[in-house]
């Protein structure tokens, strides 16, 4: 790969890359954000790695590439990584790729002439492909991660944000969306004024769809990566992230913007408590303890309760 000189003309894109530990994953990566075809792009990549295998792998980037930042953060967490990354970046726009996902070359340049066409769009994103840990297409996926919309299609941000939250998260993923780092605030994965640890994508999506509008691109301008070692098959994550659903819920309703409808959200709620009471009975009590805060969780679910009583 060769490297041009950027054209400050046009708006800087930042593409962050969080890592931890991936460095064969983590390259594959680089490469495909290094191969933008959109000339103002600047790469940070935040590895927050038990060793060196990352920033030896990178060194040669590194002295190639002048667009790319390397930023070496150790003993931190996962989310702690993800802000660090975010932190950094310089660009009006942001579009993450996660460490284990890739780009296609044309992502940012046909993202951002949306961006730059389309008055009050807050993100744009896509379908994307699903492929293997060895870079295989993974042909028999889940529903919810195949084409949401056959054509190029704008939505309205209430009215996505209402199918977010009654279906799925279409948006995507961290890595498949693009969007204005001064939409979303300071913080990655903020809503209502809650900080969110595993659902930051979703919680920014809302955030950004309470003022803009969303493109969804029906061509394929990401690739996800399923695999083994992925963080959200790991229980812990999948704890935190049931009770990050019964929140994300909860402060949709203080917002009063997605739904005006009390009886849909409360159907909602239902589903999203019996998910956690499902957890809470399967799971040892001492596992539940180590993910999440027991005291804040009871409460959780005491207001959520609350909620869907009151909503008639």
């Amino acid at each position: 790969m060769t490297h041009t000189a950027p054209d400050s003309t046009l708006p800087l894109v930042s593409i962050l890359l969080p890592t931890h530990n991936r460095p064969d994953y983590a390259e594959l990566a680089l490469r495909s954000a290094l191969a933008q075809t959109y000339p103002n792009v600047e790469v940070v990549v935040s590895d927050n790695g038990d060793d060196e295998r990352t920033a030896e792998r990178f060194a040669p980037y590194v002295a190639h590439y002048p667009q790319l930042r390397y930023l070496r953060i150790g003993s931190c967490s996962p989310v702690e990584n993800f802000q660090h990354c975010y932190s950094q970046a310089r660009g009006d726009y942001i579009n993450f790729l996660m460490d284990d996902d890739l780009f296609h070359p044309n992502k940012i340049a046909t993202m951002m002439h949306v961006m730059q066409t389309q008055p009050n769009v807050g993100l744009v994103t896509s379908c994307r492909h699903i492929i293997d840990g060895n870079g295989n297409p993974i042909a028999d996926v889940p529903a919810y991660l195949g084409r949401a919309f056959d054509t190029d299609t704008r939505i309205d941000g209430r009215s996505l944000g209402m199918h977010l939250c009654a279906v799925g998260n279409i948006v995507g993923e961290p890595t498949t969306a693009l969007f204005r780092k001064s939409d979303a605030g300071p913080q990655f994965g903020m809503y209502m004024g809650n900080r969110y640890g595993v659902g930051t994508d979703m919680a920014t999506w809302l955030t950004l769809l309470s003022r803009k509008d969303g493109v969804y691109l029906k061509d394929a301008y990401s690739s996800f990566r399923i695999h083994a070692s992925q963080d959200q098959r790991i229980t812990r994550t999948q704890i935190i992230g049931q009770f990050e659903g019964l929140q994300l819920l909860c402060d949709v309703w203080d917002q009063r913007y997605f739904f005006e409808s009390a009886p849909a959200l409360r159907g909602l709620l239902g589903s999203r408590l019996t998910d956690v009471a499902a957890l809470l009975s399967r799971l040892p009590a001492e596992v539940l303890r180590e993910a999440v805060d027991m005291e804040r969780a009871v409460a959780l679910i005491r207001r959520a309760t609350v909620l869907m009583l009151q909503l008639e």
